[in-house]
């Protein structure tokens, strides 16, 4: 989706079951703004990457895959699914945004990227 702004913001835990779990995504496309809100944390996976690159905190991972169920501009039953990487600090323009939105059978957003501005950070499990 070239062209489309995408911002979020992120709290969540390698446990889904551990909560709270926070996940907000909100984007611009040519059909306006658009937002997805995580309700449920179905699934969490941390795991460390091949990069070796252990930031600060040591968290032990450097890459988290989630899925969840959760809401589009206000609709419930979307489901979301993603990796996010921290690749060091301090945001060092290499942590990755890996992102699919679901509504129904449509996909409302996919993206694959490095961040152009922010930072990922993993702490401790």
């Amino acid at each position: 989706m070239a062209g489309v702004k995408v911002t979020h913001g992120f709290a969540l835990h390698c446990d889904a079951n551990d909560e709270p779990n926070n996940l907000e995504v909100n984007w611009q496309d040519e059909t306006g703004s658009h937002r997805f809100h995580l309700d449920t944390l179905s699934n969490a996976i941390c795991r460390p990457d091949s990069s070796g690159i252990e930031g600060q905190p040591v968290a032990g991972f450097n890459t988290y895959i989630g899925s969840g169920m959760g809401s589009y501009d206000g609709a419930s039953g979307t489901t979301a699914l993603w990796i996010f990487t921290d690749q060091g600090e301090p945001g060092k323009g290499n942590d990755t945004l890996v992102i699919s939105i679901m509504a129904g059978s449509e996909t409302v957003l996919s993206i694959d990227c490095i961040l152009e501005g922010g930072n990922h950070q993993a702490h401790p499990k």
